[in-house]
């Protein structure tokens, strides 16, 4: 959302996840909206979008060629729809994703890898983890140490993982982009070759499509302004395994906190 505040990007949101579900399926469901606040069917991207995948026969997203054909298809309709100078942002996460991109001849991808400060991620994971029923060993997902495990775990396999795929990849920290979002965004622009912007402030201006992905989109509030949930400023459970894990520590500080 903040960086389809650049006149030259448009957010779609995971377009991965909009298009393993297929174009039947949004064009029948009218009430998932996108966050210009139209039914895929009248959304005035979609619609053209997955209406060219039907009439293609592009339907189906179990053949082997779905995935480029659909992915064409779309980047079809995105040039149509508007002039060279805009580039669609893509915010799907999965290693299937990331190796489509990585392995067409026509797709010129630059990756951002966001990483959010460990303690924050431990805090609200085991939080959530907690608020679950589980039973014997799922139980240790309520548990900071495994968390903050996972998350370094999960971080160095996505960043091996681009550096695997020759994919041009730029590491942004949640924490940074949160409370210090016009510089931030200033990296991420030179990082894509494109022109600073006045301001960053007003994501009430920013252009998107997002069909799938982000639980603010259909929120006029929350989509117009940048929260950082700190409620992990108040608790103490991550200290012990911090302290205990110094490289895990380390990796935190450098990846997050590391000026671009």
């Amino acid at each position: 959302m903040a960086l389809a505040c650049h006149e030259n990007l448009i957010s779609l949101g995971e377009v991965y996840q909009v298009l393993r579900m297929g174009p039947t399926y949004w064009l029948n469901r009218q009430e998932h909206l996108c966050s210009c606040g139209a039914p895929a069917h009248q959304c005035e991207f979609w619609q053209p979008v997955l209406t060219k995948m039907r009439s293609l026969d592009i339907i189906e997203p179990t053949k082997p060629s779905y995935y480029p054909d659909a992915y064409s298809a779309l980047l079809g309709q995105f040039a149509k729809l508007y002039s060279s100078e805009y580039q669609p942002i893509d915010t799907s996460k999965g290693i299937k994703h990331l190796k489509l991109l990585a392995g067409s001849d026509t797709i010129d991808a630059k990756a951002l890898f966001l990483i959010r400060d460990v303690r924050s991620y431990a805090s609200s994971q085991a939080r959530l983890a907690r608020s679950q029923p589980r039973k014997g060993l799922k139980k240790v997902k309520g548990h900071y140490w495994y968390q903050m495990l996972r998350w370094l775990t999960d971080n160095k396999k996505r960043e091996s993982l681009l550096k695997e795929l020759a994919l041009p990849f730029r590491t942004i920290g949640y924490e940074p982009f949160c409370f210090n979002p016009s510089q931030t965004l200033d990296n991420v622009y030179e990082f894509l070759a494109l022109p600073k912007v006045p301001s960053h402030e007003n994501m009430k201006q920013s252009t998107h499509h997002v069909l799938f992905g982000n639980p603010m989109r259909n929120c006029d509030k929350r989509k117009s302004e940048i929260r950082y949930d700190d409620r992990w400023f108040s608790e103490t459970k991550y200290m012990l395994p911090a302290a205990l894990m110094p490289t895990l520590m380390q990796y935190n500080q450098a990846r997050v906190y590391a000026k671009l």
